[in-house]
């Protein structure tokens, strides 16, 4: 019967993997860099609830961490300020401040905004991918606005008639947009405007909150909810 034998040089391979393999593992399990799926409640505080989803993009530039996030329009756009240290990372992009702890490839935290402090929860995924999965599934959305024109955007405030302040400025519903933003606005297109012609026709000049999925810049409309008057 053969008896294994245990030389030095193996214990000491040994020794030194003990050391090093739970401090690497360490670094792994709080590794920021890729693409971030970040959820968290819609703020909207309407009937419809929801959840907001925006991406996160973390990549290594010129040997410094550098972030990006998606914008209203669900492209990438760099944050104002990031930092990351010991697996933690505090991010800014307009009025929104993320903190968020990384633990292998999940991501918790907060979000506070001007409608206050809220959990956030992500997980890591390809940068390929627009969403999680083999194939880019659809980015959908629950976005607040006002039905407006793509151009001329929303009514001016104290406007006695917002329905017709739009419908009067409209050549056909597909100018129409849901206009989001309070300072810098922006006009949302939609992809299947005349299959909702009646709702947004009903609704123009009026804030709603619209229930899609993104198709490149525009939105294809699910439901439009009406904001309570």
């Amino acid at each position: 019967m053969r008896r294994r034998t245990t030389t030095p040089a193996l214990v000491a391979l040994c020794v030194a993997g003990a050391v090093l393999l739970p401090g690497h593992a360490a670094q792994a399990q709080s590794d920021p860099v890729g693409v971030w799926n970040v959820r968290s409640r819609d703020m909207t505080d309407r009937a419809t609830g929801g959840v907001r989803v925006v991406l996160l993009r973390v990549q290594e530039v010129d040997g410094e961490l550098a972030a990006e996030i998606t914008s209203i329009r669900n492209d990438f756009t760099p944050v104002e300020e990031f930092r990351h240290e010991r697996g933690t990372m505090r991010l800014v992009y307009g009025s929104y401040e993320y903190m968020l702890r990384v633990d292998g490839d999940v991501l918790t935290g907060t979000l506070v905004s001007p409608l206050g402090t809220q959990e956030v929860e992500g997980v890591r995924q390809s940068e390929t991918l627009t969403y999680v999965g083999d194939e880019p599934n659809e980015f959908r959305t629950t976005r607040p606005g006002v039905l407006g024109h793509r151009t001329l955007l929303d009514p001016p405030q104290g406007e006695s008639d917002p329905a017709g302040w739009v419908t009067s400025r409209i050549d056909s519903v597909g100018d129409l947009a849901l206009i989001v933003g309070r300072r810098a606005k922006v006009a949302v297109s939609f992809t299947n405007a005349e299959e909702f012609a009646d709702d947004l026709l009903r609704n123009a000049g009026r804030p709603v909150t619209v229930l899609g999925a993104w198709v490149g810049e525009r939105l294809r409309i699910e439901r439009i909810e009406p904001e309570a008057p």
